[in-house]
């Protein structure tokens, strides 16, 4: 092969290895599940960050955004949690840091109430690099570097991740079992045996009934001692 024909070939190959690479990359983008949820609802948010290029992330920064109220947060392996407020004392960003491999990715978990109105939440991050390189995942939609979205629609299925149920109060059905059947419609002997005054007629009738008969018995034994 001529040198003309050899570097004509290194520079094909070169620039299919540019568009493969950059097409085994073009996804790993941020995403942040669930991408639908209901108004006023304690939800379970997760975060996946993944490498999108050759380096390892040591920082991913994510803003909340408003009317989005986080209360507990799940552990992640080898990264560290830290919460920035805002001047008010609200949750305005959580920072994770540690290190993700080249190859990897990592899932965050976190609790937070919903706005009470029906929205669209944007969630903007920044994903560092040990290289120095910053992925700024702020963008639209259709952009390169989109930012997730999540959409509070009325009428979507609830969550009550972390919650007490929308009543707040016990159940049937998570009720504890005390081992007897649970009959609402029988009256109890308590309330059978007794009058709706109160008055417990049956020991009343039986207390008359004894007193009957000790007078009986009396009357036949004066009877017997006269003749």
């Amino acid at each position: 092969m001529s040198p003309a024909r050899r570097r004509t070939a290194l520079v094909t190959g070169a620039a299919v290895l540019a568009t493969l690479g950059c097409a085994g990359t073009a996804g790993a983008h941020i995403q942040l599940t669930p991408s639908t949820v209901a108004p006023n609802d304690p939800v379970e948010f997760t975060v996946i960050v993944p490498s999108e290029r050759p380096a390892h992330t040591t920082r991913v920064d994510l803003k909340l955004p408003p009317g989005v109220i986080p209360f507990a947060y799940g552990e992640t392996p080898g990264w560290k949690r830290r919460l920035i407020t805002a001047s008010n004392g609200a949750i305005e960003r959580v920072v994770w840091t540690g290190k993700l491999a080249e190859d990897g990715y990592a899932r965050f978990t976190f609790l937070a109430g919903t706005p009470e109105k029906p929205a669209t939440l944007t969630w903007k991050a920044l994903q560092t690099y040990d290289d120095g390189t910053i992925a700024r995942w702020i963008g639209s939609p259709d952009s390169d570097s989109p930012a997730p979205v999540t959409k509070v629609i009325a009428g979507a299925p609830r969550q009550n991740a972390g919650g007490e149920g929308e009543s707040g109060t016990e159940t049937a059905a998570t009720a504890p079992d005390t081992g007897t059947p649970s009959t609402p419609d029988a009256p109890s002997t308590a309330v059978a045996s007794a009058g709706d005054d109160g008055t417990d007629w049956l020991a009343r009738g039986l207390g008359i009934a004894a007193v009957l008969i000790a007078l009986a018995g009396a009357a036949l034994a004066v009877r017997r001692r006269s003749s």
